[in-house]
């Protein structure tokens, strides 16, 4: 549901930001986050592939998951 004008005016009178600008502030943050956490995951993945204490197919498992999780959570915010 839209803002209305009076919202938008008092938003921007309370905070100093636009609403836009803090929707793209929040979708930085969440993709900045999941990003970093797929880069640890997949970083743990190969540590413990390389040992040989993981094997390859729960390690590709887990990065399947992490890549629809990524897919996922780009449609529904940036849809």
């Amino acid at each position: 549901m839209p803002m209305s004008g009076a919202q938008v005016t008092a938003f921007q009178a309370a905070s100093g930001f636009t609403p836009s600008a803090v929707s793209l502030l929040w979708l930085s943050l969440t993709f900045a986050l999941v990003l970093l956490w797929g880069a640890w995951t997949l970083l743990s993945l190969y540590r413990g592939w390389a040992k040989r204490s993981l094997d390859g197919q729960a390690a590709a498992a887990y990065a399947v998951r992490w890549i629809v999780l990524c897919m996922t959570l780009s449609f529904l915010l940036l849809h």
